[in-house]
């Protein structure tokens, strides 16, 4: 009985961890449609003006496709992996910005091997864009940095658009990034939004042992 009893607890955990993975691909497997129709826009665009810029363009946006779509089915990656395709999504949106904006990723060296969510910082990236940054005339500037924080990994995310309202919708990439961190880290982890004395996001995460 007790052995019946136990098979059973097993088979609830391993269902919990599928339905639990099965959310994590749904949350990462998602492209902003705007961001992709801005892209092709832009590629378009360039075609006639500059067919290398425009092929570096599309080799860009098929490479952060793939990484969105997670062949490996892994659920974290290596802070590099994470920043690479984020330079590779900001690289994208400079073709649109050009010179208005000024993109900084700073990352400490002691947190380049430490794992964090697949596909976590880019969302935050395109909604500090999209809802901060996109009316900005010029001077607009957006930084990324990654620190340790004692045992945890510490994620920011600033600019110097307009303020978080005081009734903040969350939205695709803020709900996602609350989703993700609690199917990961279930209480484990920490999201702070303010606009003062700088505005920006700020994610603490234990680092994975």
């Amino acid at each position: 009985m007790k052995a019946m009893l136990h098979e059973k607890e097993l088979d609830l955990v391993k269902a919990k961890q599928l339905i639990t993975q099965a959310e994590l691909q749904t949350l990462q497997s998602k492209i902003n449609p705007h961001f992709l129709y801005n892209s092709l826009n832009s590629i378009a665009s360039m075609i006639h003006q500059d067919v290398y810029k425009a092929e570096d363009m599309t080799l860009k946006l098929s490479r952060l496709f793939r990484y969105s779509i997670n062949s490996n089915h892994l659920n974290v990656a290596l802070v590099t992996e994470e920043i690479e395709i984020v330079a590779t999504y900001l690289d994208i949106e400079k073709v649109r910005f050009g010179d208005r904006l000024e993109f900084v990723i700073e990352v400490d060296e002691s947190v380049i091997n430490e794992h964090i969510p697949k596909f976590l910082i880019q969302p935050l990236v395109e909604n500090a864009l999209k809802h901060g940054l996109n009316d900005m005339a010029s001077s607009g500037k957006l930084k990324i940095s990654i620190t340790r924080d004692g045992k945890n990994i510490m994620i920011v995310i600033v600019d110097n658009g307009k303020p978080f309202p005081a009734e903040l919708n969350l939205g695709y990439g803020l709900q996602s990034t609350y989703d993700k961190l609690a199917l990961l880290y279930d209480e484990n982890y920490d999201v702070q939004i303010v606009n003062t004395p700088e505005k920006q996001i700020r994610i603490l995460i234990p680092v994975t042992k």
